[in-house]
């Protein structure tokens, strides 16, 4: 089993809202929400740095929104 860190974050209110709703719509923990939004944003440096840019695609596979993360 790993060892876990723990670590300390401020949110502003604004942030905190979005993170409560997303735990509170996912049924995940503020961590769980978090550790997703890590992995989400380590795929989109993977990616950019293969100069892929990513999507939000309709069901035909259709770009609908590009993601962009700054």
């Amino acid at each position: 089993m790993s060892e876990k860190k723990r670590v300390t974050l401020d949110f502003d209110p604004k942030a905190y809202e979005i993170l409560s709703n997303l735990s509170t719509e996912s049924g995940k923990t503020f961590a769980g929400v978090i550790r997703s939004a890590v992995a989400l944003y380590a795929i989109t440096q993977a990616e950019e740095k293969k100069q892929h840019r990513l999507a939000i695609v309709d069901e035909d596979g259709k770009p609908v929104k590009e993601i962009i993360v700054t």
